[in-house]
Formats: structure tokens, C-alpha cells, sequence
């Protein structure tokens, strides 16, 4: 019998960290003009920003420092795809950022308690956390029409690591989130 309650309290934990460590993943989604004519963007530039979201205890604050980040990493995964910057560009680039307070409730039913006791209630598991967006635009510096779109979601790390780990966590997001421009 102990042996049964250990099995399922051990799969119930697998569960919960496969559940856990899914909702850390990126979830990344793009989308284009299918009119697009794709050979013909060679050059890019940063379009200036309208809106910033600088409150400092954000947890995605869009601070001169991560707007550096942010340009540096779509800057390295422009120069792999030949694209480079230009004062007279075929795209301009820009960015935004956004973050929503979630919660995830997982209802685990009624477990058994050890030995004579009977039933040990239920257990409920509640995760809250953080999940941060970043949405990076390809627009048409001729037409001023949006040519490409890439979002990546993900719960934020609330670790405060070295610049060079953000820089490092960053690219890989931005190399994700780009991994499909060009359109083929």
C-alpha cells in the first residue's frame, strides 16, 4: 500500500515540475505579408520609439539598457541573414514589450493521508507568476506597411543575473523569435 501512495506522489510531483517547466518555455508565434517581396530587403534601421514602459520595478522594463540588448541581439541575428544596417533602409525595426500577473491553479483532487487516518483532503497547487512579451515589427520603410512579426512569450526569470547572462538569455530569445525571417 505504501509502496501505491509512493508511485502516485512521485508522479504527482513529475507533473507538476513537467507543468512548471512548460510554463517557463518560450512560446513563440509569427506572421507576414504573404505579398511580401522578400529578395528585395537587404538594408534595415531602428524606427525611434514612441512609448516606453520605464517604470523601474517593472519586471520588464524597457530601459535604456535593455533597448540596447534588445538592438544588439536582432542587430547579430540580421548580420546572419546578410541584412545590414543602412542610413536609406528597406525595413525599419522596432520593438515592444509588455507583461501580465498570471496565475495557474492545478487541482490535484482528494489524496490519502499515511497509514489509518483516512482521506488527507485536497490539494490544490497555485503557481503565480509573471509572463513577459516581446513583439519585434519588420515594417517597409517605402510604405510604412508592416511586413513581419515575431512575439515571444515567456514567464519572466525574477533573477538578477550578470548583463552578459541577460545579454546571452536575450539573444536566444530574439534568435527564436526570429527564427522564421525570412519568410521561405
Amino acid at each position: 500500500m505504501n509502496s501505491v501512495r509512493n508511485l502516485i506522489s512521485g508522479l504527482a510531483i513529475i507533473i507538476l515540475l513537467v507543468s512548471l517547466t512548460g510554463c517557463s518555455s518560450l512560446t513563440v508565434k509569427y506572421d507576414y505579408d504573404q505579398d511580401a517581396h522578400w529578395a528585395k530587403y537587404r538594408t534595415y534601421g531602428w524606427m525611434e520609439k514612441t512609448q516606453q514602459n520605464t517604470d523601474p520595478t517593472s519586471p520588464v522594463a524597457d530601459t535604456g539598457l535593455f533597448q540596447q540588448r534588445v538592438q544588439a541581439s536582432v542587430n547579430l541575428v540580421m548580420a546572419d541573414r546578410r541584412i545590414t544596417t543602412s542610413a536609406d533602409p528597406d525595413l525599419l525595426v522596432i520593438y515592444h514589450l509588455g507583461s501580465a500577473e498570471k496565475i495557474q491553479v492545478t487541482d490535484w483532487g482528494y489524496r490519502y493521508s499515511d497509514y489509518y487516518w483516512g482521506y488527507g483532503g485536497r490539494q490544490i497547487d497555485v503557481y503565480q507568476f509573471t509572463e513577459g512579451t516581446l513583439v519585434i515589427d519588420l515594417v517597409d520603410a517605402e510604405t510604412q506597411q508592416l511586413v513581419w512579426r515575431g512575439t515571444g512569450t515567456k514567464v519572466i526569470d525574477q533573477t538578477q543575473d550578470s548583463p552578459e547572462v541577460m545579454q546571452d538569455r536575450l539573444n536566444k530569445i530574439v534568435n527564436k523569435i526570429m527564427e522564421s525571417f525570412p519568410p521561405k
